[in-house]
Parts: C-alpha cells; sequence; structure tokens
C-alpha cells in the first residue's frame, strides 16, 4: 500500500517530518510506501485530495470547511492544540484601524485567517464583501503596510513576530483572542474508511513527531532553514517553534462541533456561499 502524503510550507509539522525522512522506514516496517507531494499552497490542499492526487494533508483549520462546501467527504483524522499567539491583524500606528469597512487586508485568502477575518467582521455587522481581500505574504506585505499599499494584514509567524518588532507597526487583534486556531490533520472520507488502519498509523506518527519536534527545536529550525527559501534566520525559526505548543490529538467530537461553529461564522459573513452541516461527519 502507498500513502500519498501532502507537505507544505504553511504546515510545519509536515514539513518537518517529510525533511526528517524517518516516515519512509516507518512505513516499510508495514510493508507500505510513502510518496510525498510538495506543493505551497495549503489552501488548495482540499483540491488535491479532490482530484485523488493525495490521501493526507495537514492545513489550518477553514480548507476543510471549503472543500466541504465545494462537496468533498472529508475524513478528519487529528489536530494540534490552538494556537492562539502566531496571527494577528497588524496595522500602520498613523493608520488605526477603528473600522474594518472598506479596508484593503493582506491576508492568506482560503487559510484559517478567513476564519480570523470572519469573527472581526461579525463583530463589527459587517461581510466579506466589505473589505478588499489581497494575497501579499512575508516581506512584501510588511513593506505594503508601512507604505500604506495594505490597511492592514493578517500576519502568521515568523513572519508576525519580525514585523511586531518595528515600533512603526501595531496590534489591531489577535487570533488567540476571537477563534481556536488549529492545525488539522485531514483526509477523504473514503479514504479514511477504507484504511482504517493506515489511518490510525498517520496518526501515531504524527505524533511522534509532535514530541520529537518539542525536544529537538534546535534541529527542527535547521531543517525549516535549510529546506525553505525565505529570508527568516535560524534563530527566528527557533523562536516560532519555541512559542508554539506541540502535539497531536486524534480527531473527536469536539472537533466537529468547533468546524461546525466554524462553518456558520463562514456563511455568515459570505466566505462561503452555502450552509455546511457537519453533523454526519465521522472521525477516523
Amino acid at each position: 500500500m502507498q500513502i500519498r502524503i501532502g507537505s507544505h510550507p504553511s504546515n510545519l509539522s509536515l514539513f518537518i517530518l517529510r525533511h526528517r525522512g524517518v516516515l519512509e522506514r516507518a512505513a516499510a516496517q508495514q510493508n507500505w510506501s510513502v510518496n510525498w507531494i510538495d506543493y505551497t499552497q495549503g489552501a488548495r490542499s482540499g483540491d488535491w485530495l479532490a482530484s485523488n492526487a493525495l490521501d493526507v494533508v495537514g492545513t489550518g483549520s477553514t480548507p476543510p470547511i471549503n472543500a466541504q462546501a465545494e462537496g468533498l467527504g472529508v475524513g478528519y483524522l487529528a489536530s494540534s492544540p490552538s494556537r492562539d499567539a502566531s496571527c494577528a491583524l497588524l496595522a500602520h500606528q498613523s493608520r488605526e484601524l477603528r473600522t474594518l469597512k472598506g479596508a484593503r487586508l493582506s491576508a492568506m485568502i482560503g487559510s484559517f485567517t478567513d476564519h480570523f477575518l470572519a469573527k472581526l467582521l461579525r463583530k463589527q455587522q459587517l461581510r466579506r464583501r466589505d473589505v478588499q481581500l489581497v494575497d501579499i505574504q512575508g516581506e512584501a506585505a510588511l513593506h505594503a503596510l508601512i507604505s500604506g499599499e495594505i490597511d492592514g494584514w493578517l500576519a502568521i509567524d515568523p513572519w508576525l513576530t519580525r514585523a511586531k518588532q518595528n515600533p512603526e507597526i501595531v496590534t489591531v487583534a489577535r487570533v488567540g483572542d476571537e477563534i481556536i486556531n488549529r492545525s488539522l490533520f485531514w483526509t477523504r472520507a473514503a479514504w479514511s474508511e477504507g484504511h482504517p488502519q493506515a489511518a490510525a498509523w498517520v496518526v501515531e506518527q504524527l505524533q511522534l513527531n509532535d514530541a520529537w519536534i518539542a525536544s529537538h527545536i534546535t534541529q527542527a529550525a535547521q531543517l525549516l532553514s535549510a529546506h525553505l527559501t525565505s529570508s527568516i534566520t535560524h534563530q527566528e525559526w527557533e523562536k516560532t517553534l519555541r512559542a508554539r505548543p506541540w502535539g497531536i490529538t486524534p480527531a473527536n467530537p469536539g472537533l466537529i462541533a468547533e468546524q461546525q461553529q466554524q462553518a456558520d461564522d463562514l456563511f455568515a459573513v459570505g466566505f462561503i456561499p452555502a450552509a455546511v452541516n457537519l453533523s454526519h461527519r465521522r472521525t477516523a
């Protein structure tokens, strides 16, 4: 049996596991093989599953909702702890964002920043159409915020940490004050139901990997520095990893309830075109 797993820079657990090179040996002990597929946009993970190009992906909490809104049957495998300090809405000190109406914002469109923004919009009784979203990231987003090209930036670590070192940048809202921000590991429902042993094994390997990261922060940061070509330094990666809670929990009814609340929030402000009902959704 071959298990096809996606790896992209926005999911650090899978990215580090992919570059540690240990999963292949573990799979061989089961007479299985692992095929890693590298891609850049985590928000497109549902497309990879829907086209049957991958079996397992890891993302933030919004892509599974988007995939189900488009008709994909999703199987939930596991989740991370909530990462309350990994994202914030930033603004320039000279242009305070007292209201989001009409604001031009940079975000990772299709990612968990959609849910973060949805909660902020609901608090101001606004909708998705009331803001303009652009996908500018990293150093370019920081420059755009300082220059006034954008009004706000939903910044994610490690870029969040770097941006906050600039005295001109102020924090408007923190992700942990608005939503539960987890990484999710998921698949097609048909795959998890058809391969329960493999699904359970994947969760076990994710647990072992997160435990390794938690106890080998320096080595994990070195892997990120070696395989990601951004200007983020090894020291910045290490700081990001140390600030993040590690650990993997198998999917459970509480996670499904969280996903239902997120689906409701996204629909309420117009991020998804139709309501999504997860009451029938099963965990692996």
